[in-house]
C-alpha cells in the first residue's frame, strides 16, 4: 500500500513537471557572434539564472551564430514576436535614434563612470526614454572595449602620425566624423574582411578592441597606438518592451535585476580581460604606444567640433548626461 501510494506520488510531481513546463514563458534571444564568443558566455548565464530565480516560469533560450537573425535584423525583428532580446553593438541604436549617439561620442563614457551603478542605471534609463517610441528598452550596457589604433607597417608616435590614413572602423555617424577629425579616411568594412585587407594593403590600420588585435588581427598588426577613453564601445541589451510589460511585476523585476547584476561584474571583468590582451600581445614583439598628455590635449581639442555639434542638434540628451554625471558624482 505504501508502495502504491509512493508511485502516486511520483507520479503527480512528474506530472506537475511536465504541466510547469508547458506553461512557461519562452524568451527568445538573438545573437550573430559565435557559441564561443564570451558575449554568448554571459547570455547563456543570464539565462540560467533567469530561469532559476522565476522556478521555469521564463525559459530563455540562447541562439547565437546568427542562428535566427544578424543583430541588426533582430533589432527590426523585436515585436514580432520571434525575439524578444538582443545585445548589438551600441552604435547600432544610432540607426533607430541617431541622439543616442551620444554614447559613441569621442570621450563620452570611461569605466569609472561605467562601474558606479547610479550613473550605470541612470543611463539606460536615458537611453531607453528615448526608445519608447519604438517599444524598446535598454536595462544595460555591456562593455566592449577602450579601443585603440592597430596598423601593420606604420609606426604612429603622436597624432599627426594618423593623418592621410585608410582607417577601418565599425560605422557609426559618430565614429566616422571622429576618424575624420584625425584628418584620416574612414571605411567601414566587415570584421572578418579586416585582416586580409591590413596585410594586402587595402587599408592602413584598423580601429579595433584589444580582443579584435589579438585574436583576429594578430602579429599582421604589430603596432598599436591608444589614446585612453578616446571611445569605450559597448553592447546594448535591447528588449521588446511591449512583451516585459505583459509579464507578472516580479519575472520583470527578475530579468532586469538579473541583467544589471551580470552587467556591472561583466565592466569589470572586459577591463581586466583586456588589459591581460594586451600584454600578450607585448609579450609576442608587438609595439605599443599610448598617447601623451599633449596629444590627448589635441586629441580633446581636435573634436570639441563634433561635441558641440551634436551638442547643438540634441542639447536635451546633452543636458541629461550632464546631470545624471553631477547627480551620480562622477
Amino acid at each position: 500500500m505504501k508502495l502504491k501510494h509512493l508511485i502516486h506520488c511520483v507520479a503527480f510531481a512528474l506530472s506537475m513537471g511536465v504541466l510547469a513546463a508547458s506553461n512557461a514563458t519562452e524568451m527568445i534571444v538573438s545573437s550573430e557572434v559565435a557559441a564561443s564568443h564570451w558575449k554568448t558566455k554571459y547570455m547563456n548565464e543570464f539565462a540560467e539564472k533567469v530561469k532559476q530565480r522565476t522556478n521555469g516560469e521564463i525559459d530563455v533560450k540562447v541562439f547565437p551564430g546568427a542562428q535566427l537573425f544578424t543583430d541588426q535584423d533582430a533589432l527590426a525583428a523585436i515585436g514580432t514576436g520571434s525575439v524578444h532580446m538582443v545585445w548589438p553593438v551600441a552604435v547600432r541604436l544610432e540607426t533607430i535614434a541617431p541622439q543616442l549617439g551620444l554614447i559613441n561620442l569621442p570621450f563620452s563614457l570611461t569605466d569609472d563612470q561605467m562601474l558606479n551603478q547610479c550613473f550605470a542605471t541612470g543611463l539606460a534609463k536615458i537611453i531607453s526614454d528615448e526608445l519608447v517610441a519604438r517599444k524598446l528598452e535598454v536595462p544595460s550596457l555591456f562593455r566592449t572595449a577602450d579601443l585603440l589604433f592597430i596598423f601593420k607597417d606604420r609606426k604612429v608616435d603622436n597624432l599627426g602620425d594618423l593623418a592621410g590614413t585608410k582607417l577601418r572602423v565599425t560605422g557609426g555617424r559618430v565614429f566616422l566624423d571622429m576618424i575624420k577629425s584625425l584628418n584620416a579616411s574612414p571605411v567601414s568594412m566587415a570584421a572578418s574582411e579586416m585582416s586580409t585587407a591590413l596585410s594586402q594593403g587595402a587599408i592602413d590600420g584598423i580601429y579595433t578592441s584589444p580582443a579584435g588585435w589579438a585574436e583576429m588581427i594578430g602579429m599582421t598588426g604589430n603596432n598599436a597606438y591608444y589614446i585612453p577613453n578616446l571611445s569605450l564601445a559597448t553592447y546594448a541589451v535591447v528588449i521588446d518592451k511591449d512583451w516585459m510589460d505583459k509579464l507578472k511585476p516580479e519575472q520583470r523585476k527578475i530579468i532586469i535585476d538579473t541583467i544589471n547584476e551580470i552587467a556591472l561584474r561583466q565592466w569589470a571583468e572586459a577591463k581586466a580581460a583586456d588589459e591581460e590582451l594586451i600584454k600578450s600581445m607585448i609579450a609576442k614583439g608587438a609595439v605599443y604606444k599610448t598617447a601623451t598628455e599633449q596629444d590627448m590635449k589635441k586629441m580633446n581639442e581636435m573634436t570639441q567640433v563634433s561635441r558641440a555639434q551634436f551638442k547643438e542638434k540634441y542639447p536635451q540628451m546633452v543636458d541629461k548626461v550632464d546631470k545624471l554625471k553631477a547627480q551620480c558624482g562622477v
